[in-house]
């Protein structure tokens, strides 16, 4: 079986019929704002390069189906990439997306985060000038996006990037989740352990002494300074990462936002 064909986007505008009852509804814009995402502690949460738009931290959700259908939420810590891709470097293939519409860019097959619905005529998925090619990516496959991106001096006044500061909540989540992954893989015998608000042993947060890890189970066993007494199980769920990093003087970096494009 063939693979299904792909034409650039130059070359195609507003509502485009890909399939029978399938549409996907193109802006009028000659450039487009890709973002692609990294995932903590991932070398990729480090990647720089030139044609780099901007960069910004960020708490990524993802979701997971079990067997029964039920659905469970997940954070992670991240940081997206902004490139500036011109239109005519870019391909619709043409393939079903529902929600997911696939491109071509620099011959590598991407899939852009869109929103959709149903139409008088089958499913409409609709693309915006900024959009998400997903999570996860490697640094090679950013490499993929930066090497058909504009360099921001280029970029200048072909796109416009509105990015803000994380609020309150959101950067003390950032943090929260990255200071969880700096515990778990520094702790070791002797460190210090802090309990959430709402948790407790003996009446008190801490700080705790770490008397062993159990990482596949998800806790700690921690005591409270008497060497003859026993220790207790502190689970992942009950630990504030936050506090512990600072009890200990693990450095935890506060999330960023570059934006060498402006607004």
């Amino acid at each position: 079986m063939e693979p299904p064909r792909s034409v650039n986007l130059s070359e195609l505008s507003g509502r485009v019929e890909v399939e029978p009852n399938y549409h996907v509804e193109l802006p009028d814009t000659e450039y487009f704002i890709l973002v692609a995402g990294g995932n903590y502690p991932a070398a990729a949460t480090r990647y720089d390069h030139p044609n780099m738009a901007a960069k910004q931290d960020k708490v990524f959700l993802t979701r997971s189906y079990w067997p029964n259908g039920r659905k469970r939420w997940f954070q992670h810590a991240g940081r997206d990439f902004y490139f500036v891709i011109p239109r005519d470097r870019i391909a619709l293939v043409f393939a079903r997306g529902y929600s997911y519409v696939p491109v071509v860019i620099n011959g590598q097959t991407m899939h852009l985060n869109v929103s959709g619905g149903t139409c008088d005529d089958g499913w409409t998925d609709f693309v915006r000038q900024q959009v998400s090619v997903g999570i996860q990516f490697s640094k090679q496959k950013l490499d993929l996006l930066a090497e058909v991106a504009l360099p921001p001096e280029e970029a200048r006044g072909k796109a416009t990037l509105e990015l803000t500061e994380l609020s309150a909540g959101d950067a003390a989540g950032f943090v929260e989740l990255l200071a969880g992954q700096v515990c778990r893989s520094r702790l070791e015998n002797g460190h210090r352990l802090v309990l959430r608000d709402g948790w407790s042993y003996d009446g008190s947060r801490g700080p705790f002494l770490l008397e062993a890890k159990a990482t596949r189970r998800r806790y700690c066993i921690a005591k409270v300074g008497s060497e003859h007494r026993a220790g207790f199980r502190a689970r992942y769920t009950a630990i504030d990462w936050t506090a512990t990093a600072a009890a200990n003087e693990f450095s935890v970096p506060s999330p960023i936002l570059e934006n060498r494009v402006g607004a």
